[in-house]
C-alpha cells in the first residue's frame, strides 16, 4: 500500500509540475508576444505634432550627438556633396559646417540699415534675370529656377553671370529636381551625372570652394526657388504688391523690407514673404527620433513629425488660415499672428540662411517683376488657390512666361 501511495503521490506531482510549466510556457509565450508586439509597433509607429506648441517643443531640443537628429534636419541634398556626406552629418564636424555656412551668409549680407552688399545681390539677380527672358514663351518653373539658381551662384560667389552657359544651368536645375522629388531621394545619382555636377561646380567656384559649394548653395537652391514662385503667383495682376517689391529693389535695405504701405494699409514685403512661407514652407514635416529612456521606448513611437504645413494652418496664425492675407502679420490688425514661423525650423538645428533667404528671395522677385511687367514679358496661368497648390515643386503646367508682340494689347 505504501508503494502504491508512493506512485499515486508522485503521479500528482508530475502532475503539477506539467501543469506549472504549461503555464510558464503561455506564460513566457505571452510576455514574448506582447514584447514582439510593442516592439513592432514602436517602429511603426509615429506621431505627429499639429500646432504651432507642440511643434517647438519637439524641434527645441538640440542633442549634437544624435546623428540621425541631424539627418533628420540637413537638407536631404548630402548625396550631392563634394566632400562624404559624414562631414555634414557627423556630430563632431556639423557646428564647423555650421559656422563655414554662416560666414558665407555674413559675406553677401550687409548690416540692417546698409544696402551696398544688397545693391550687389540685386545686380547678380537682374543679370541673371535678363539671361534667361524668352524669345517668345518659357515655362514659368524653369524660369525661376533657372534665374534662382543663377543669382545664387553669382552672388555667393561672385561668378560673372556672362561666363554660366544656360545649357550647363538647366542641367543642374533639372538634375536637382529630379532628386528632390520625394520618392527619388533615397536614390543615388548616377556616377556620370555626379562627375558632371562636380565638374561644373569647380569650373565655376574653383576647386578650393567648391567643397562647400554643394552642400549650401544647393538647399538655397530648393527653398527659394519655389518661395519666389509662389509668391509671384500671388502677387500676379496686384499692383500693390509689384510697387512694394520695386520699391524694395530700389532701396533693399531692412527698414525698406518691413515698410507696410499706404499708410499701413498695405503689405510690406516682409509681410507678404511671411504669408508665402506660412501657407507653403519649405520644408513641410520635419522628423525627429523619439528620445526616451531604453525602458521607455516600447511604450512610445520610434519616429515624431513636426508637421509644419499644418501648425502654419493653426488658429495662433488668425482667421481665414487658407487666404492669402499678408495683412495678418501688420501688429493692428484685427487678428494679429502673434507666433514667429515655423518655415526654416526651430531651435538648434534651424536653417542658417532663415533670416537671408527671405529678403534674397525678395529681391529675386522684385527684378523678375520689374522685367516681366505686362508690357514687355506677361505671366500667364492659373489662379492661384493655396488648397490646391501644396506641393510647390510641381503644379505649375500652364504657367509660362510670354514675350508680347508689338502692338498686342492683352
Amino acid at each position: 500500500m505504501d508503494m502504491i501511495h508512493i506512485i499515486s503521490a508522485n503521479r500528482l506531482v508530475n502532475a503539477k509540475l506539467r501543469m506549472a510549466l504549461s503555464v510558464a510556457t503561455v506564460a513566457a509565450a505571452f510576455w514574448s508576444l506582447t514584447i514582439v508586439v510593442l516592439g513592432i509597433c514602436h517602429f511603426t509607429r509615429t506621431r505627429t505634432h499639429r500646432t504651432a506648441g507642440a511643434v517647438k517643443a519637439l524641434l527645441r531640443p538640440r542633442n549634437i550627438e544624435y546623428e540621425a537628429e541631424i539627418r533628420s534636419r540637413v537638407h536631404p541634398h548630402e548625396h550631392f556633396a563634394l566632400t562624404p556626406s559624414s562631414a555634414i552629418l557627423d556630430p563632431s564636424r556639423h557646428d564647423s559646417f555650421i559656422q563655414d555656412a554662416r560666414a558665407l551668409i555674413a559675406s553677401v549680407s550687409p548690416g540692417p540699415h546698409q544696402c551696398a552688399g544688397w545693391q550687389r545681390f540685386v545686380k547678380c539677380a537682374e543679370k541673371c534675370t535678363e539671361m534667361f527672358l524668352p524669345s517668345r514663351e518659357v515655362d514659368f518653373a524653369a524660369f525661376i529656377q533657372s534665374i534662382t539658381f543663377c543669382t545664387i551662384i553669382t552672388g555667393f560667389y561672385g561668378v560673372d553671370p556672362g561666363t554660366l552657359s544656360p545649357v550647363d544651368i538647366a542641367f543642374m536645375t533639372n538634375t536637382l529636381n529630379r532628386y528632390s522629388l520625394g520618392t527619388s531621394r533615397q536614390t543615388p545619382l548616377y556616377p556620370d551625372e555626379l562627375h558632371a555636377i562636380r565638374e561644373r561646380v569647380c569650373r565655376w567656384v574653383g576647386g578650393e570652394r567648391a567643397t562647400q559649394a554643394l552642400e549650401t548653395i544647393l538647399p538655397a537652391y530648393e527653398s527659394m526657388w519655389r518661395l519666389a514662385a509662389v509668391t509671384l503667383a500671388y502677387a500676379n495682376g496686384n499692383q500693390h504688391m509689384h510697387n512694394a517689391f520695386l520699391d524694395f529693389s530700389e532701396n533693399p535695405t531692412q527698414r525698406q523690407f518691413r515698410s507696410f504701405k499706404v499708410k499701413n494699409t498695405r503689405p510690406s514685403v516682409e509681410a507678404i514673404i511671411n504669408e508665402a512661407l506660412r501657407l507653403h514652407p519649405p520644408i513641410q514635416r520635419i522628423a525627429r527620433k523619439s528620445r526616451h529612456p531604453l525602458w521607455k521606448r516600447l511604450f512610445y513611437p520610434a519616429q515624431e513629425i513636426a508637421d509644419i504645413g499644418a501648425a502654419h494652418r493653426s488658429c495662433v496664425y488668425g482667421t481665414r488660415l487658407e487666404t492669402f492675407d499678408a495683412m495678418r502679420f501688420h501688429p493692428e490688425h484685427e487678428h494679429p499672428v502673434d507666433k514667429q514661423l515655423l518655415a526654416f525650423g526651430h531651435g538648434g538645428l534651424s536653417c542658417v540662411a532663415e533670416e537671408w533667404a527671405p529678403m534674397a528671395t525678395a529681391l529675386i522677385i522684385a527684378k523678375v517683376m520689374d522685367r516681366v511687367d505686362d508690357v514687355g514679358f506677361v505671366l500667364v496661368g492659373k489662379v492661384f488657390d493655396a488648397r490646391m497648390y501644396r506641393n510647390t515643386r510641381i503644379g505649375w503646367d500652364g504657367w509660362v512666361v510670354r514675350k508680347k508682340e508689338k502692338g498686342v494689347v492683352s
